[in-house]
């Protein structure tokens, strides 16, 4: 079984991308189970259920997003998350387990709803990419990519800054 995992506090704008994407997503994946965390701490998910994690985040990276393989040994883009969630320790735990990380490159992180419109570009681009991911890990997503950008745009955008 696969889990795909969102994580960022939406009122810090676009720290709350790999939440959104996770809402968006969570009716149209089948054969994985979709968890919007939010703030939440991944040692709260049971992962023991689950053979491939997919955490969706934000970090610093020098890319405008990227989708990468981690591993206890991974260096870079671990050191890069805005998200302390001890990812270290939890890959030293479940070595047994194959974990990926989805990243776009936030511009704003600040108090404030909504996604930045820099990084709403960078999420257009990577959304066929994911989809395209997803289907290569035998995750069935069943969305259309420009339906899930309308939809991101619907929730996550502050309608005062459109």
């Amino acid at each position: 079984m696969k889990a795909i995992i969102g994580v960022g506090n939406r009122l810090m704008k676009d720290d709350g991308f790999g939440s959104c994407l996770a809402e968006v997503i969570i009716n149209k994946v089948k054969n994985a189970v979709v968890v919007d965390l939010g703030l939440g701490n991944l040692l709260s998910v049971d992962l023991d259920k689950y053979d491939t994690v997919i955490i969706i985040d934000v970090a610093n990276i020098n890319e405008e997003y990227g989708i990468f393989k981690i591993t206890s040994t991974s260096k870079g883009i671990l050191e890069q998350s805005l998200h302390e969630l001890g990812l270290n320790t939890i890959l030293k735990l479940y070595e047994d387990k194959q974990f990926y990380i989805i990243v776009c490159k936030p511009e704003e992180i600040q108090i404030g709803y909504g996604l930045s419109k820099d990084c709403l570009l960078r999420i257009e681009k990577l959304i066929p990419e994911f989809k395209a991911f997803l289907k290569k890990l035998g995750i069935d997503a069943d969305f259309n990519v420009m339906d899930i950008i309308e939809e991101i745009k619907e929730r996550c955008v502050n309608t005062l800054n459109k």
